[in-house]
């Protein structure tokens, strides 16, 4: 008989800003974590870039702090999970060495290949009939026009740096990345597979489309093996165990991306549970058993952790248009509570709390770096709309929040139509640490909000659950639900209801009335 008690996963979230490293016991318990930030760097108009060495660099001292910081037995380490922000690219040669920087979800550069999926004499939505019907056939939904996927991604290294496309041994993912690193294997997971765009994610499927890389000219050989999440991909190296202080011979799981890996540890494991991810981006979603989409909207399927599909409207920017805000108008109080992240946001909560609900009728639009679901469109960007002499700084700030709430009602509204309505909603990211926040939410949303402990700590705690699922200490999925724990719950407040919906629809006419002017500034 195996003792499992005193026995850990290890876990790392490589998120847009930074890798979060979590120890977890079996029975889901969080023993430490620690977090060791990188840049992002933007080199060109539209262009977004990491260097993928600061990814490594953040799982090496991540590592390492966490085992000094709990004086554990390494030997005591069952498992390793990485999960990542998705939709990023990595070509690297035969030896894992990057070819060039990351190119990030955020990056836009590749929008003018995006041409490739739209020629043709009639069109739907944008695309070319034969094209878009190619694509939803095989993976269930479409790259962007945006040019932020992985297929574009490798399309645009293939026209503008040739010799790159050449030299490249693998096109990989931010985890696939580190992954290799451990184990010298060239895996990715089905999620990821399948919002590059390549994957057949028909039932029975899950590997890459001969068909799209064909029509593409992709060399299937520069892309790595699709498996599970729940599958190993390999053991951690006699040479990577030594720069991260392990032992070798550790399995390291496929795990799965971000935000499935989220979906998991949100608690809205079973199909048709709402979840809502208030992060550095968001996304709205629900596991569902049969592949579902809103073209129009970019709305879709894809892929899950598990044996199932993930219906998601995802949006690029979240939370981060609050760290914006604090950046522009409030530097004396980011000088005040240096070195206290979560002073800083609880004072700004505290603000926000005391102005009156719809900030003086203002709105802000999150839009800040384009947009995917519910529209399409990298061209749009934000703003505050009906400002006046009377609005204060502390207005601006609450219809941040507001406009962020804003942007996920729009969301919702389509997920629902295609996966039911739910009364409550499961909430996880950062931004759910606010009270405030997940009340706006709920007011706005008119649901009951769900907020989740340590909810930063999602895609961990899911890179955690498919650990043990396929260890087997977990049968199955939905045996982690008892060990997902709930903080508070959050009900709509009836007596904001006809201002937020005023409000919300002059929200939704902003787009409609000025998306001509924003594609003549932007393009």
């Amino acid at each position: 008989m195996i003792i499992l008690e005193g026995k850990y996963i290890l876990t790392y979230d490589l998120g847009t800003s930074g890798n979060k490293t979590a120890l977890f016991d079996i029975n889901l318990n969080l023993i430490s974590q620690t977090r060791i930030n990188y840049p992002l760097y933007y080199p060109k108009l539209g262009w977004a870039e990491q260097n993928p060495e600061d990814y490594w660099d953040a799982v090496k001292r991540g590592t390492n702090t966490l085992i000094n910081q709990t004086n554990i037995n390494p030997d005591d380490i069952l498992a390793i999970a990485f999960d990542c922000q998705m939709n990023c690219t990595i070509p690297v040669d035969n030896k894992g060495t990057p070819l060039i920087n990351a190119i990030h979800w955020l990056d836009t550069r590749a929008a003018s290949v995006t041409q490739k999926f739209s020629k043709g004499l009639i069109k739907i939505s944008g695309y070319s009939l034969k094209k878009i019907l190619m694509f939803l056939k095989i993976t269930g939904g479409a790259p962007g026009f945006n040019g932020k996927d992985p297929i574009s991604h490798i399309l645009w290294i293939k026209e503008n740096q040739p010799e790159i496309y050449e030299k490249t041994h693998k096109f990989l993912s931010v985890k696939d990345f580190v992954i290799y690193r451990c184990t010298k294997n060239a895996i990715t997971s089905r999620d990821l597979g399948n919002t590059a765009w390549m994957m057949d994610s028909n039932p029975g499927k899950f590997n890459w489309s001969d068909r799209i890389l064909t029509k593409f000219k992709i060399d299937k050989e520069k892309l790595p093996e699709i498996k599970k999440s729940t599958e190993i991909s390999g053991d951690l190296t006699i040479e990577s165990s030594k720069e991260l202080n392990l032992k070798s011979g550790i399995p390291v799981f496929v795990s799965s991306g971000d935000i499935t890996s989220a979906a998991l540890g949100s608690g809205g494991i079973l199909n048709n549970k709402m979840i809502i991810c208030l992060g550095t981006s968001n996304w709205v979603a629900a596991h569902t058993s049969k592949r579902v989409k809103d073209l129009s909207h970019y709305t879709g399927c894809i892929s899950s952790s598990q044996e199932n599909y993930l219906c998601i409207s995802k949006q690029e920017t979240g939370a981060t248009c609050l760290d914006w805000i604090v950046q522009q108008a409030f530097q004396n109080e980011l000088e005040r509570f240096k070195g206290n992240s979560d002073e800083l946001y609880l004072y700004l909560d505290s603000l926000t709390e005391k102005v009156e609900v719809g900030s003086k009728n203002l709105i802000f639009t999150p839009w800040m770096f384009g947009e995917r679901s519910p529209i399409n469109d990298p061209t749009v960007r934000g703003g505050f709309y009906n400002l006046s002499l009377e609005h204060t700084r502390d207005d601006l700030l609450r219809s941040v929040y507001e406009g962020v709430a804003y942007n996920i009602k729009w969301s919702l509204i389509f997920v629902e139509k295609l996966v039911g309505k739910s009364d409550e909603i499961y909430c996880i990211g950062g931004g759910v640490k606010s009270d405030i926040w997940c009340q706006i939410l709920a007011d706005i949303l008119e649901r009951k909000i769900i907020q989740m402990e340590d909810p930063e700590l999602a895609a961990a705690k899911g890179s955690a659950i498919i650990s043990m699922v396929g260890l087997g200490i977990l049968k199955q999925f939905s045996d982690a639900i008892p060990l997902i724990k709930v903080k508070k719950m959050f009900s709509p407040n009836k007596n904001n209801k006809l201002l937020y919906e005023k409000i919300f629809e002059e929200y939704i006419n902003i787009y409609k009335r000025n998306k001509k002017m924003f594609k003549n500034l932007n393009l």
